[in-house]
């Protein structure tokens, strides 16, 4: 089975695009296409995916079959908590903690049924499907 760096590479070769042409009409950046094609990246965001297939005129479920099968698995409540309190502490440069990629996060501001404020931190992965919601 080819792997997900070649499928791309074919299908980008075959519609004449070069990496930075390919890039350029997918709004996405050269050097995450050069991690894909070269195999460094085994797994696409759902955003991505739907870029490159639109591009590639192919369909995002065809470029998925190609990627590597993402193993989930279970994060500690502890550490989750631990992330939960740096999120509230307004900590920058989080991590993932099943991928190690960096963490978007946010602090949402909710009000209880007593019109309490509360801060709900929020994050989520820029590679992987971690997310704390």
């Amino acid at each position: 089975m080819e792997s997900l760096a070649q499928f791309i590479q074919q299908k980008r070769e075959k519609a004449g695009l070069s990496l930075s042409g390919l890039a350029n009409k997918a709004n996405i950046k050269p050097e995450v296409l050069e991690d894909i094609e070269s195999g460094k990246e085994l797994f696409l965001s759902v955003t991505q995916r739907q870029q490159i297939a639109r591009v590639l005129k192919c369909s995002p479920k065809e470029l998925k079959k190609y990627e590597r099968d993402y193993e989930f698995e279970v994060i500690s409540d502890e550490c989750i908590d631990n992330l939960k309190k740096r999120i509230l502490n307004r900590e920058t440069n989080l991590q993932c903690p099943m991928c190690g990629e960096p963490l978007i996060t946010r602090v949402a501001k909710m009000y209880d049924l007593e019109d309490n404020l509360v801060l709900e931190p929020k994050a989520h992965c820029v590679k992987c499907i971690f997310q704390i919601k």
